[in-house]
């Protein structure tokens, strides 16, 4: 009888040191999102980007999020669509 509690806290102990040990094997990269413009839209995109950066940050219920939550969110940027 004593053996499953134990059998199950040397598992669960295990899982947590495989995920723990991925997480510092495989750092988390910041995402980029990156807008595709024509050259002649770039000025705009980048204007109406960083109009979007002064808006308060929302949950999907609508309720404001304090600016620290900003860290989790990826980057978004405007390139210009190069030709090929």
């Amino acid at each position: 009888m004593t053996k499953l509690p134990a059998l199950a806290i040397a598992l669960a102990a295990t899982a947590t040191a495989a995920f723990a040990a991925t997480e510092i094997i495989v750092p988390e990269q910041p995402e980029v999102i990156e807008i595709e413009v024509a050259p002649q839209d770039l000025a705009r995109c980048q204007e109406t980007l960083a109009q979007v950066a002064a808006m308060p940050i929302v949950s999907d219920s609508g309720y404001e999020l304090p600016a620290s939550a900003a860290s989790g969110l990826p980057t978004v940027a405007c390139v210009v669509k190069l030709d090929a």
